[in-house]
């Protein structure tokens, strides 16, 4: 009978043990009151909490968790859980190792609930894309020999002020794991909007890679910044655009910075996630030294809670 007691008796204190584990060990989160676009395929955000500056990955947000409004976590170290100041969330391309540079939004936590947005810094100093990088542009035809000016109007966007010797970037980004696309969204006479793709940066002070709007006979004098003189219609879009729309007149469009991640190049679809973005004032005029800034856009968001 003794013998029988002993076992029931060390049986009870392993189960009692594994089920203390269970409950010191893990935790149980959640991520609602989404703002974020749904992703292209390949591509997903992960949930992060920010443990004394260290990532420490919660799990994948999919497109499901956003239509849903809800995205559920457990299995969670309760110790992380408690500890971790900040939640963040990042934009990750499928198969690549993460946390990538892409930090979307952010948050510190108040309490058991962290409210996040794209213009954060966090009190562990880390900081949201949006508000680690910079960026303006000059109205100007940068491509247009002198000769020539006198025939086209306000229809070029260029990352880059000053003339001759004098010419500097006027953008401040980070590269690694991203590029960038830039975007002018012009309304044509139909009254549908139209996204032009101004090409894939990959450095402050070199071209972008694709110049599809500037006339051939002026490639030589396109400057070694990004940028894109709107000047014709490429024989591959014939028919793509309303009668009259080139050269777009660039006064009252939308200009939009969308972070990348490597690899992803779609040009004709703008990167759901347009990071800085700015309109171009309907009086402006061309002037090379005169800089306008983008601004972060801060609509992306979610709210982030420990259960």
């Amino acid at each position: 009978m003794k013998k029988i007691m002993l076992i029931l008796s060390v049986s009870l204190f392993f189960y009692n043990c594994s089920e203390t584990e269970v409950l010191d060990e893990t935790g149980r989160m959640e991520v609602t009151d989404f703002n974020l676009p749904e992703l292209p395929e390949n591509y997903h955000y992960e949930g992060w909490l920010l443990v004394d500056g260290s990532y420490v990955s919660v799990g994948q947000i999919t497109n499901d968790s956003i239509q849903n409004n809800r995205a559920r976590f457990d299995e969670i170290e309760v110790t992380d859980l408690a500890t971790a100041q900040s939640f963040a969330i990042t934009v990750e391309a499928s198969g690549s190792a993460a946390p990538s540079n892409y930090v979307l939004i952010l948050g510190d936590f108040n309490g058991n609930s962290a409210t996040l947005t794209s213009d954060a810094q966090v009190s562990n100093g880390v900081m949201g894309l949006a508000k680690r990088i910079s960026a303006s542009y000059t109205v100007q035809n940068a491509s247009v020999p002198s000769e020539d000016q006198g025939n086209y109007g306000v229809n070029g966007i260029w990352f880059f002020k000053g003339t001759d010797d004098t010419m500097e970037t006027t953008i401040q980004l980070e590269y690694g794991d991203i590029d960038y696309q830039a975007w002018l969204t012009k309304t044509g006479s139909d009254g549908l909007e139209y996204d032009l793709n101004m090409g894939v940066i990959e450095n402050d002070t070199i071209g972008d890679n694709s110049r599809i709007f500037i006339p051939s006979a002026y490639a030589s004098n396109i400057p070694d910044f990004s940028g894109e003189d709107f000047l014709q219609l490429p024989s591959a879009n014939a028919g793509s655009f309303p009668e009259g729309f080139f050269p777009v007149d660039v006064r009252g469009a939308k200009l939009i910075l969308t972070p990348i991640p490597n690899g992803y190049n779609n040009v004709t679809v703008p990167f759901p996630i347009s990071i800085l973005e700015t309109t171009v004032p309907n009086d402006a005029v061309k002037d090379p030294n005169l800089v306008r800034d983008f601004q972060i856009n801060t609509n992306f968001g979610a709210t982030a809670t420990k259960l």
